[in-house]
């Protein structure tokens, strides 16, 4: 089994302890360093090797989006996801056309885990509560 590694660029230390405990249920996913904001995690990945970056929509030092925007332009092969706690269809867009493989809703946390699986095998995953939103013709043209 293969193990995949993640960053997570979080500044809510509470979610982020939530989710690593989630997270490290499962084998096969490792959670390799928390960035609390944008700045710590460009720098972390200068040093380290992940297989997927959780970026928070709303960091403290920049949006998650604007960071999404510079982790594909510096590692365009990098898979990154949004975390967020907006259901909102225009985010989910934004983030999708600069390079973001899902975006993943805060509150359910099965949902964060099947989405990271499948884009961990490549997909692009949206949060369910999302993908009837507006974002079909987007995910069509991604894929």
């Amino acid at each position: 089994m293969s193990v995949f590694s993640i960053l997570l660029v979080e500044d809510h230390a509470g979610f982020a302890k939530a989710l690593l405990n989630m997270l490290g249920q499962h084998p096969n996913l490792n959670v390799v360093s928390v960035a609390e904001n944008a700045e710590q995690a460009l720098e972390q990945l200068h040093e380290l090797t992940v297989d997927l970056v959780l970026v928070d929509f709303s960091l403290p030092d920049m949006s998650g989006v604007n960071l999404l925007e510079r982790l594909h332009s510096q590692f365009p092969d990098l898979r990154c996801a949004i975390l967020s706690g907006h259901l909102l269809p225009q985010h989910a867009r934004r983030a999708l056309e600069v390079g973001a493989r899902g975006y993943l809703i805060k509150d359910d946390p099965a949902e964060i885990l099947t989405g990271i699986q499948r884009i961990l095998k490549g997909e692009i995953y949206v949060s369910e509560g999302l993908r009837n939103l507006g974002l079909s013709d987007l995910l069509t043209d991604l894929r």
